[in-house]
């Protein structure tokens, strides 16, 4: 029997560590997450521990300006960030369960470890809130520099999000947030009581109505009366101003403002009882293990996170009948993904995480386009549907199977993955190998075998991928990184073989949703991102190291102003200052590109820099390395515009995407490398400048 793994945190130290060496530098951990639910109910380990309440008001000392981030919970559409295997590297370590073979650089995702991955990616589609609410805990509680606020939303910033917002899958807590949320209000509130009298901003908490659900970080609380108390919070949503959540001790309930301007008037305030509020430790997050690593078999339950265009689903399981919405039956638990992300009130698909044992099928009725994604005891799953009335899937620890042909099915064991779609399809893992069985377009029974020879297969029948009608079936397999093997039968028996480009989705750590289950571009209810934002006003550059890992430049504001709220007054600082604009030269320098100009990644890629708006006009877009070399554009440096009077930061950013195999980038002489992680077809990198004040050169190597 395999031993779990215990999660690593960033840059290779274990999580079974505590905070105090989780924020060691500006971008911190691996913690928890935004998205992430509470869910599902679970008898395993000890019950948590509830100290005595003392009804006295405490304060952490944390503030959201200046120890949460300057820049809003965002959706995953608004960065060209990827969860990838450089995090489940961080994160678990390059473990053969992680890593084809152990191997680390590059590291080639297992397919169970890619599934995860994918998981994640469907997940941070509305956002990231408990994310930011720990990765902002784990900086305030070192004291790490430069403040929060002054950090940049891209690179490590970002992964660091989004890492901390993956953990909320983790067994672990999952159990204790369950725990929690059957715990009377009074009892939560004790439990932050306790923790801010010790200066230890120790939780992240969770709100939930019928229709989503959100993640803040609390840091105080005050006591109106004996009853009535004051949760004071971060909320992402709302960067740099003073929010909180109001509870009722003696009614048992809650209200919070979660789209209001101002909280103190909000007619549309979220209100719930005790069961719709939880909490979940830091201390729990940072002893989590890789849910899909070694030995599986004590987990005996199934976590999925379900996405459907409409709430209209119901899963029979042994315990009863779950539907979205709250919902705890038995050991079977479904609650909204803690995504901030307003559901069917303005038409936008829904999120659920949903928690149910595995020693028995359980029954997926799917009337509506839905992609359910995660874990079982045993394996990875994941199921799409364009949704029909008579949409039925079941599961079980080591099988899915459906009576629809649209129905597409995806089963990852280890490093063997296969999926297909058809009449009487299943796909079932015995351990050493998955099978794929289903009945072709003419009505003959097709089973294919997934194994260490043939580790990735797709089964297509016509209505999917544009096979064609007179096709019985498709068995293609993945041959190499970058080629498929597609054997083609037709109605008329005859057979055809052939090799091309390509990579099964099954194998890629992020898939694009379909239509019906994109996420708008607003955020429901809330005002958009720009007037949340913090106006950061003049900036300067400040460089700071992350131990054994690499620099992150980020702005820090010499000038700042927050937009004033009912609770919030305007803070300035004071000016530096002022430089006037100069015209800088940034080139590019491929010296240490190794790679032949025929090899495929030397070509067929999108590499861009781009920059604040003014600062540069041509900028430079290249498709291969030849292109590269050399290549260089002007740009209009930070200060002041002598005509104007208005001073002006000038920020670039530099991606390459859609490169054959891994490589790294740099920018400027003081930065760091960039790995390259995988993303959709290919490996993407992107560095930035967060202030150009003289000639720079972007590094590309390979």
């Amino acid at each position: 029997m395999r031993p779990a793994r215990s999660l690593f945190l960033i840059y290779g130290m274990t999580m079974k560590l505590n905070l105090k060496v989780i924020a060691t530098a500006s971008v911190v951990v691996v913690l928890a997450a935004c998205g992430g639910g509470g869910g599902g109910a679970s008898t395993a380990g000890p019950d948590v521990t509830v100290p005595a309440a003392t009804g006295t008001s405490q304060d952490t000392g944390l503030a959201p300006n200046p120890n949460g981030f300057a820049f809003p919970n965002f959706g995953s559409a608004a960065s060209p960030e990827v969860f990838g295997e450089t995090d489940l590297v961080s994160m678990f370590g390059a473990t053969p369960d992680i890593c084809v073979g152990g191997v680390a650089d590059p590291c080639k995702p297992t397919a169970e470890a890619a599934a995860w991955a994918r998981m994640v990616n469907d997940a941070r589609v509305a956002g990231h809130c408990e994310g930011f609410a720990v990765l902002a805990a784990a900086r305030f509680s070192q004291a790490v520099k430069p403040n929060s606020v002054e950090l940049l939303n891209q690179g490590d910033v970002t992964h660091g999000i989004m890492r901390a917002f993956a953990t909320q899958f983790l067994k672990e807590t999952q159990d204790e947030t369950s725990k929690w949320a059957k715990k009377s209000l009074k009892e939560k509130v004790a439990a932050l009581e306790a923790s801010f009298a010790k200066k230890i901003v120790g939780y992240s908490l969770g709100v939930y109505t019928d229709e989503g659900g959100h993640a803040v970080l609390p840091y105080a609380v005050e006591y109106e009366t004996a009853d009535i108390v004051k949760i004071k919070i971060y909320d992402s949503n709302w960067p740099g101003q003073d929010r909180f959540v109001k509870a009722d001790l003696a009614k048992n309930t809650w209200e919070f403002s979660f789209a209001g301007a101002d909280p103190n008037n909000d007619p549309n305030a979220w209100t719930g009882k005790s069961k719709d509020l939880d909490i979940t430790s830091m201390d729990t997050r940072a002893s989590g293990t890789c849910p899909f690593c070694g030995d599986k078999s004590a987990v005996q339950k199934s976590l999925l996170v379900v996405r459907s265009a409409l709430p209209n689903w119901k899963i029979e399981t042994a315990d009863g009948v779950l539907t979205p919405g709250s919902n705890e039956i038995g050991n079977s638990s479904v609650r909204p993904l803690r995504s901030s992300a307003a559901g069917p009130s303005i038409g936008a698909p829904t999120d659920y995480v949903v928690s149910i044992p595995d020693d028995k099928p359980a029954k997926f009725t799917l009337p509506s386009a839905t992609r359910i994604s995660g874990i079982t005891s045993k394996v990875a799953v994941q199921i799409e549907t364009p949704g029909s009335a008579d949409t039925t899937v079941s599961l079980s620890s080591d099988a899915v199977s459906t009576n629809n042909p649209e129905v597409v099915l995806t089963l990852a064991d280890g490093n063997l993955v296969g999926s297909s779609n058809g009449d009487n399809n299943s796909v079932t893992s015995s351990g050493d190998a998955v099978q794929i069985v289903v009945d072709g377009a003419n009505g003959t029974p097709v089973t294919v075998d997934v194994n260490a020879d043939a580790a990735a297969v797709d089964v297509r029948t016509p209505g999917r991928d544009g096979v064609d009608a007179n096709t019985s079936y498709e068995v293609v397999t993945q041959t190499s990184d970058t080629q498929v093997e597609r054997k083609v039968v037709g109605t008329n028996g005859k057979e055809t073989t052939k090799t091309e480009d390509g990579q099964l989705d099954s194998t890629k750590v992020e898939t694009a949703l379909p239509d019906a289950l994109k996420a708008p571009a607003v955020k429901g209810g809330l005002p958009d991102a720009a007037s949340r934002a913090f106006d950061a006003g003049t900036a300067a550059s400040t460089t700071t190291s992350v131990a054994g890992g690499p620099t992150t430049t980020a702005k820090k504001s010499t000038s700042s102003t927050l937009k004033p709220t009912a609770t919030t007054a305007p803070q300035t600082a004071t000016t530096v200052a002022k430089v006037a604009r100069a015209s800088v030269r940034v080139d590019v320098n491929v010296d240490g590109w190794s790679l032949a100009a025929s090899a495929p990644a030397s070509s067929g890629f999108s590499a861009n820099l781009t920059g604040s708006t003014g600062a540069i006009q041509d900028g430079i877009n290249c498709d291969s390395v030849g292109c590269l070399e050399g290549a260089a554009t002007d740009v209009l440096a930070s200060g002041t515009d002598p005509a104007t009077g208005t001073t002006s930061t000038t920020t670039l950013q530099f991606k390459m995407s859609g490169v054959a195999s891994t490589f790294d980038v740099r920018c400027g002489n003081a930065g760091s490398w960039v790995k390259a992680s995988q993303a959709g077809g290919g490996f993407s990198a992107t560095c930035s400048f967060s202030n150009v004040t003289a000639d720079e050169t972007i590094y590309v190597r390979a």
